[in-house]
C-alpha cells in the first residue's frame, strides 16, 4: 500500500514535538528522575542526560528526527540545554499556535510568525538581556584578582549543571574533581577542550568514589619493555613516530650482496652499530621513556633496554600532542573518572566534557550585532556573566520583554493621538475636514497597522492628507519590512516571554507555591534595585499572573558585583529543592534561544512529508535476490 504525501499543519507539527517533550518532562529540574533504556543486548542505560535519552529513542517520524538532530547539534557546541530546548520549542509552537487562532482573519501565518521571532533572536534579543538580564547576575571573574576565576562561583556554575546530567552523589564527587582539574590549568579555554580526550582516563569496575584527579599525564598504551626497578627521579621522555631501525633492516627490503666487506654479516652488524649510536644519544640526553606511535622492531626494544630506555609503543596521537605542548604549561593532571559499569563511567565522562563545553561557551559572546556594538554600554554580554538557577533567568528576561511590548503599545497610542491631533491642527476649513476625514482615517489606520515609518511618526507630512498613497502604506521598502516584521510587532514579544515561563513552571511543577515564591522574589528585586520603575500597565500584567499574590522575603538575597561592576545586587530564587547556590551562564542561555527559534523555523518551512518506503523497497530487493541465488544453486 503506498502512503501518499502528507500535508503538515500546525497541529501535527506541535503533537510532534509534545512526545518528545513528555519523553524529557520527567527527568527535568531539580526534582527529575532518572530513565532506564535496556536495549536488545541486555545493556542498560540509566542517564537525566537529554541528549542521550533523545538519541536513545527509535524516532521514525520526519520532524521528531529533525528536532533531535537540532538538539544534539546544539548540545555538541555547547554542551548545555537539551532538555530545556524541547520545552521552550513545545511551547513557542502553543504560543504560535494560539495566536494563528486568534488572528486568523488578520492572515498571521505560522511561518511568519517563526521568521518574525527568529529575526528578533539574531536582531535584537541580545541587547534586551544586556539591559534586563546581565545587569542582575554576578561573573566568574574574581574581584580581587582581575584575569583569574572565583573558585567559589566555579563551584557553585559546576556543581548546578552536573546536577542536571547525573545522580546528586555522582554529581558532587564529579563537580569537585572538575574544580580541581581547572584549578590546576592556567588556561581554561580551548586547551583543555581540545586536549580533554588525552586529560582524562576512564576505568570501570571501580565505583565512583575511586576517582582520582592524578599528578601529570596518563599515557593510555602498555610497556613494551619492562620499566627498570630504580629511583628515576625526574623521567625525560622522547616521542618519536617513526621506526628506530635502519631501513635495510625492514622486511621487503633488496640487499645486493657480494664483494668484500659486503657480506650479509657485515652488513647486519654495521647496521647493529648504527642503532647502537642512536641508543648512546638518547641514554646521552637522559631520555629514560620513549614514547612511539608506531610498533617497534625487536631488534630496536633489545637494544633500548640494553641501555635502560623503556618504550610505550602504539600512542595515540591525542597523548602525543598534548605531551609535545606541556612543556609551557607546567606540571600537568589527568583526571580519572571510574565507575562500577562501562555505561555508568562513559556518562560521567560526557557530564565532564560537556560542562568543559558550557565553560568555553560561557567564556565570551560571539553574537554581537551592530546594534550592540553601537551601544555605549561596557557590559555587553560581559563573558562568563552567570546568573542564580531556578528559573531567574526566565523571570527576567519575560519581565523585560513585557516591559518591552507595553512601551511599544503606549508609544503607537501616543504617536496616534499625536498624528490626529496633528492633521486636525492643520485643516485648512470645516469643508475639507468634512470630505477627508474618511480617507485620514483609513490611511491612518493602515499605517500603525501595518507600517508605522519614521517619516510618518516625526513629521506627517500635508502630501498625505490631500493624496494618500495606497502604495506606500501596504509595501514599504525591503528594509523597513525586515525591521518591523519583529521590532513593531508586539506579539513576538509576548509569545517569547509566555513561552520562557514554561521553564520555571516546569522546574516547580511538584511545588506551585515555589514557582509563584521565586516569579514575586524576582519581581521584588527588580522593584527594589531594578534598572527603572514599572510603567501601571506592566504591573498589571505581572498581576495577571498571580507572581505578585506572594509576599517574597527579601532579606535572603547575597551581594555579588554584577558582571557589568554597577554593584546591583544578584537575584536569587530557590530551587524546588530549596537550594538557592547554584548559578548557571547566561550566555549558554542566549545560544539555547537562538537555536531554538532556528529549530522553530526550520520545522514551520516544511509543508509536505513524502514517505520513500526505503527499508521495505531494500528489504524486497534483498529477498528477490536471495530467491534468485536459490534457483541458480537448483
Amino acid at each position: 500500500m503506498r502512503l501518499q504525501p502528507q500535508c503538515l499543519q500546525l497541529d501535527s507539527v506541535l503533537q510532534t514535538v509534545s512526545v518528545l517533550e513528555a519523553v524529557i518532562r520527567r527527568s527535568f529540574g531539580p526534582d527529575g528522575g532518572q530513565v532506564l533504556f535496556t536495549r536488545d543486548t541486555g545493556q542498560t542505560l540509566l542517564t537525566r542526560h537529554g541528549t542521550r535519552i533523545l538519541t536513545a529513542l527509535r524516532v521514525e517520524h520526519p520532524l521528531a528526527r529533525m528536532v533531535v538532530e537540532c538538539v544534539r547539534r546544539h548540545s555538541s557546541v555547547t554542551g548545555d540545554g537539551s532538555k530545556t530546548f524541547v520545552l521552550l520549542l513545545a511551547s513557542l509552537l502553543r504560543e504560535i499556535q494560539k495566536h494563528t487562532r486568534k488572528a486568523r482573519r488578520e492572515g498571521a501565518g505560522a511561518k511568519r510568525l517563526a521568521e518574525a521571532l527568529l529575526a528578533f533572536g539574531l536582531d535584537e534579543l541580545s541587547d534586551v538581556i544586556t539591559v534586563g538580564v546581565a545587569p542582575h547576575g554576578s561573573s566568574l571573574s574574581d574581584p580581587h584578582t582581575p584575569g583569574q576565576t572565583d573558585t567559589h562561583t566555579l563551584c557553585r556554575l559546576l556543581s548546578a549543571f552536573l546536577h542536571t546530567r547525573l545522580s546528586p552523589t555522582h554529581a558532587e564527587i564529579i563537580s569537585q574533581l572538575t574544580c580541581e582539574l581547572l584549578s590546576h590549568w592556567s588556561c581554561h579555554g580551548d586547551f583543555i577542550n581540545e586536549h580533554f580526550p588525552a586529560l582524562h582516563t576512564a576505568v570501570s569496575g571501580f565505583p565512583i568514589g575511586c576517582s582520582r584527579l592524578l599528578e601529570g599525564q596518563v599515557i593510555h598504551a602498555d610497556f613494551s619493555t619492562p620499566l627498570p626497578l630504580r629511583d628515576h627521579g625526574p623521567i625525560r621522555a622522547l616521542a618519536v613516530t617513526e621506526a628506530l631501525e635502519p631501513s635495510l633492516l625492514i622486511g621487503g627490503t633488496v640487499l645486493e650482496l657480494g664483494g668484500a666487506n659486503r657480506g650479509i654479516e657485515s652488513v647486519c652488524v654495521r647496521l647493529g652499530r648504527r642503532l647502537d649510536s642512536v641508543c648512546i644519544i638518547l641514554q646521552h640526553l637522559g631520555v629514560s621513556l620513549l614514547l612511539s606511535s608506531v610498533r617497534q622492531s625487536e631488534a630496536v626494544l633489545a637494544a633500548v633496554g640494553r641501555h635502560g630506555v623503556c618504550v610505550l609503543e602504539c600512542v595515540c596521537e591525542e597523548d602525543l600532542t598534548l605531551f609535545s605542548v606541556l612543556k609551557d604549561r607546567g606540571r600537568p593532571h589527568s583526571l580519572v573518572v571510574c565507575g562500577l559499569t562501562e555505561g555508568q563511567t562513559e556518562q560521567s565522562v560526557c557530564a565532564v566534557r560537556d560542562a568543559l563545553l558550557m565553560l568555553h561557551t560561557s567564556s565570551g559572546p560571539e553574537h554581537r550585532t551592530r546594534a550592540t556594538e553601537r551601544t555605549a554600554r561596557t557590559d555587553v554580554m560581559e563573558p562568563y556573566c552567570v546568573i542564580s538557577v531556578g528559573g531567574t533567568f526566565e523571570f527576567l528576561l519575560h519581565h523585560t520583554l513585557l516591559q518591552r511590548k507595553h512601551r511599544h503599545t503606549h508609544s503607537v497610542t501616543h504617536r496616534h493621538t499625536h498624528s490626529v491631533t496633528h492633521r486636525h491642527a492643520n485643516t485648512p476649513s470645516h469643508t475639507d475636514t468634512h470630505a477627508l476625514s474618511h480617507t485620514d482615517t483609513h490611511a491612518l489606520s493602515h499605517t500603525d497597522t501595518h507600517a508605522p515609518s519614521h517619516t510618518d511618526t516625526h513629521a506627517p507630512s500635508h502630501t498625505d492628507t490631500h493624496a494618500p498613497s495606497h502604495t506606500d502604506t501596504h509595501a514599504p521598502s525591503h528594509t523597513d519590512t525586515h525591521t518591523l516584521s519583529h521590532l513593531d510587532n508586539p506579539a513576538v514579544s509576548e509569545m517569547l516571554a509566555e513561552a520562557l515561563l514554561s521553564v520555571p513552571r516546569q522546574i516547580y511543577s511538584h511545588n506551585p507555591r515555589r514557582y509563584l515564591e521565586a516569579h514575586a522574589h524576582t519581581l521584588s528585586c527588580i522593584r527594589n534595585h531594578g534598572n527603572s520603575p514599572d510603567p501601571p500597565e506592566t504591573s498589571a500584567a505581572l498581576a495577571a499572573d498571580g507572581s505578585n499574590m506572594v509576599q517574597a522575603d527579601t532579606g535572603s538575597e547575597s551581594m555579588f558585583g554584577s558582571g557589568s561592576g554597577s554593584g546591583v545586587k544578584e537575584v536569587t530564587v530557590w530551587s524546588s529543592s530549596g537550594s538557592s547556590s547554584g548559578v548557571e551562564s547566561v550566555s549558554c542561555k542566549y545560544q539555547l534561544i537562538l537555536a531554538v527559534l532556528q529549530c522553530l523555523r526550520s520545522l514551520l518551512s516544511v509543508d509536505t512529508v513524502l514517505h520513500a518506503n526505503t527499508s521495505h523497497t531494500l528489504s524486497h530487493t534483498c529477498q528477490r535476490e536471495e530467491e534468485e541465488e536459490e534457483d541458480d544453486d537448483d
